[in-house]
C-alpha cells in the first residue's frame, strides 16, 4: 500500500502561512454528508467502525470503510461527543495517508467539521481540541490558502489540549505544538521558534520516553538548533525501536522518515 511520508504533516504551513481563507468557514455540503440512520444502527456502525480502525497494521481500505461508518454514526448521533471526534480521528488518517490530493482535501475538510462539532459539544474535552488541531493542519497542507488562519486555530486548540491533558496520544499536544513552532516562520509573520519547539519536544520525550514518534520530531528540532550529534542519537532510538503495538503502519513511516533525516544530517 502506498503512503505519504510521515514528516509531511504541516510542512505546507511554512509556505502557506500567508494564506487568507478562514478555517472557521469550512463546511461540508449537505449533498456529501452520509445519510442518517436510526440510533441503534448508528451505535452499531460506531462499534464496527472502531473495530476496523483498530486493525493492525492500518491500511487505506479498512480505514476508509471505518471512516465511512464512524462518520455516518456521527451524522446521526449529533449530540454525542465521542461520535464526532472518533470520526474525525479516522478522517485524519486518510487526510495524511491517501494518495489522491482531492481525497486528502475532502477528508481533512470533513474531519475539521466533525472535530469542530466535538469542541462545541465539550469544550473541556482534550480529544476534540487535539483532533481539531490535527485536521486543521492537514487541511492547510492540501489548501495553502488556509495557512494563516490554520496556524492560529491550531495554536489555540493545542494550548488548550495541553492544559486539559498533555499526555493524550503519547504527549500529542506538546508534540504537535512543537512541530508547528518548528515549521512556521518566526514572529511577526507567524509563531515559529526552534528553541520553543525544542523545549516542547524534549518535554514530550520526558512524558513518554519509550515512544518513537517523539524522538523523530525531537531529532528534527535538535537539528534545527545546531545539535546534529544529539539528533543522530534521537534518530537511532527511532530506528532501533520495535513497532508500536497499535501503530504498526505508523511505526514503519517513522523509520522511513528517520532514515531520510539521518541521510540529510550526514551530507557534507
Amino acid at each position: 500500500m502506498a503512503s505519504r511520508p510521515a514528516l509531511l504533516l504541516m510542512v505546507g504551513l511554512v509556505a502557506a502561512v500567508c494564506g487568507c481563507r478562514a478555517v472557521r468557514n469550512v463546511h461540508t455540503a449537505d449533498s456529501q454528508q452520509p445519510v442518517t440512520v436510526t440510533t441503534e444502527e448508528a451505535q452499531k456502525l460506531r462499534a464496527d467502525g472502531l473495530v476496523l480502525y483498530g486493525q493492525q497494521p492500518r491500511g487505506l481500505t479498512p480505514v476508509t470503510n471505518a471512516a465511512r461508518m464512524l462518520e455516518q454514526a456521527a451524522r446521526t448521533l449529533r449530540d454525542d461527543y465521542d461520535a464526532q471526534w472518533l470520526a474525525a480521528q479516522a478522517l485524519a488518517f486518510l487526510a495524511e495517508n491517501e494518495t489522491s490530493s482531492e481525497f486528502r482535501l475532502e477528508a481533512a475538510r470533513r474531519g475539521v467539521v466533525l472535530a469542530r462539532q466535538a469542541r462545541a459539544l465539550k469544550p473541556d474535552g482534550v480529544e476534540g481540541q487535539y483532533w481539531y488541531a490535527l485536521t486543521v493542519g492537514l487541511l492547510a497542507n492540501e489548501d495553502r490558502t488556509y495557512g494563516l488562519s490554520a496556524v492560529g486555530e491550531m495554536e489555540t486548540a493545542l494550548k488548550r489540549a495541553i492544559e486539559l491533558d498533555e499526555r493524550y496520544d503519547m504527549a500529542g499536544p506538546p508534540r504537535i505544538l512543537g512541530i508547528l513552532q518548528l515549521r512556521t516562520p518566526p514572529p511577526p509573520t507567524s509563531i515559529g521558534s526552534p528553541r520553543k519547539a525544542l523545549r516542547l519536544l524534549q518535554h514530550a520525550v520526558e512524558l513518554f520516553p519509550d515512544y518513537p514518534e517523539n524522538y523523530l520530531y525531537l531529532a528534527e528540532a535538535l537539528r534545527d538548533n545546531g545539535r546534529a550529534d544529539e539528533a543522530r542519537e534521537a534518530l537511532r532510538k527511532v530506528l532501533e525501536a520495535k513497532p508500536w503495538p497499535d501503530r504498526q503502519f505508523e511505526s514503519q513511516q517513522w523509520k522511513t522518515a528517520a532514515l531520510k533525516l539521518r541521510d540529510h544530517l550526514d551530507k557534507p
